[in-house]
């Protein structure tokens, strides 16, 4: 099988979607698929990223983009796009970007095309900008019909959580094929990482990834104020938002109890939380946060055999089980948050006990079972073109 996998994000990178669709490649790349991923050029090698090199099945087409066009528009690359469609007619098209999946799919002939879904999108805009003007009205209006043309005319939907696709399906009313691929760990790596936290300082709590206001970091802060004799550790974030972060901790008293790390190297991360002591995935209510995450961190922490603070919501629930596996608490209450902080904290061999279990299920969450799954279900949904000739005998790319 060809596959494309095509994104106007430069891969690799050290941001999270990079990072996943990296690993998903890789993955599949070991699988046998024969794979193609464009994207704009990198800055960064894959063996920053990934730590070792990528499948030899999987071949980068960087695109050099116009700089000025590219600042202000994915369009170049959307163009580009369909020209590399047209040379490497692939048997299949892997997307997870709405708007270039709803361009080839108004074009006559494409292969077939899957489309992998992180969020419900107008749900998620919705949530984040009040629809107090036209303009905005507008724009989830539109929102709307682009990911209803996508979901119904695509050839298969990958949703990151079992909650995505009824909640779609309720909202556009498509019966399209789907198949839950939730996100993964790189088990190997993780394992050559583990080791003992450092002593000699006060407990660590770890918060690693982006600073999202639905990550829940704000009732991470609120929590600290009862929490006993730990730091909180936050790695990760933009200087805008953790200076925001820093001034609500000044506010709340809790500056000297939180040590704002800031972006590290991707390899890094591994390091950080095989020197923490419990790792703490704060999620809120919204869609994003409750419903539509599969966080790669989770599995992280997981893989490291961390015990693992996180809020009890429906995302969280298919992956950790209360007091086996996990210690889940009331979402956005600090004092619940600050009541688990404490009771691990007090309590190591509770934490030993839900760290090994969690390796267990880590487990069952590898980017190699990801792409197993995945190819199962181009192979059954897929419809592979036919006499298409074979790449070696068409010019190089």
């Amino acid at each position: 099988m060809r596959l494309a996998y095509l994104d106007p994000h430069p891969v690799p990178d050290d941001s999270p979607e990079a990072l996943q669709i990296l690993q998903t490649v890789d993955a599949l790349g070991r699988l046998g698929v024969e794979l193609y991923l464009v994207t704009p050029r990198p800055v960064q090698s894959v063996e920053g990223i990934l730590g070792r090199p990528l499948s030899a099945r999987v071949s980068l087409l960087p695109y050099d983009a116009p700089r000025l066009l590219s600042r202000f528009s994915n369009r170049p690359f959307y163009r580009h796009a369909e020209r590399q469609l047209a040379r490497l007619a692939p048997d299949v098209v892997l997307l997870r970007n709405l708007k270039l999946a709803d361009r080839l799919l108004a074009q006559p002939g494409h292969p077939p095309l899957f489309f992998e879904t992180h969020e419900h999108f107008a749900r998620s805009f919705q949530e984040e900008h009040p629809l107090d003007s036209w303009k905005r009205r507008r724009k989830g209006y539109l929102l709307q019909q682009r990911e209803a043309r996508v979901y119904t005319r695509c050839q298969g939907l990958l949703t990151i959580t079992p909650h995505l696709y009824p909640d779609l399906q309720a909202a556009y009313g498509f019966d399209t094929p789907h198949r839950v691929a939730p996100s993964g760990v790189d088990l190997e790596l993780a394992s050559r990482s583990r080791v003992s936290p450092a002593t000699g300082g006060p407990p660590t709590i770890l918060y690693l990834g982006s600073l999202h206001r639905w990550k829940g970091l704000e009732t991470a802060l609120q929590a600290m104020g009862q929490v006993e004799g730990a730091l909180l550790r936050i790695v990760g974030g933009e200087d805008g938002r953790i200076a925001e972060l820093q001034a609500l901790a000044r506010q709340l008293g809790v500056a000297d109890k939180v040590d704002f790390a800031g972006r590290i190297a991707p390899l890094r991360r591994f390091e950080a939380i095989a020197q923490a002591d419990i790792c703490l995935l704060p999620l809120s209510h919204t869609g994003l946060g409750s419903r539509y995450t599969s966080p790669l961190k989770l599995f992280e922490y997981l893989a490291m055999g961390k015990a693992v603070v996180a809020g009890d919501l429906p995302t969280i629930r298919d992956v950790l089980h209360h007091g086996e596996n996990g210690w889940l608490v009331n979402p956005e209450d600090p004092t619940a948050l600050a009541d688990g902080l404490n009771t691990l904290l007090r309590d190591e061999a509770l934490r030993h006990r839900l760290g090994e279990a969690g390796v267990l299920v880590a487990r069952r969450y590898s980017w190699a079972e990801r792409a197993r799954q995945m190819l199962e279900f181009f192979q059954q949904h897929g419809k592979p073109t036919e006499n298409v000739t074979p790449l070696a005998a068409r010019e190089s790319v």
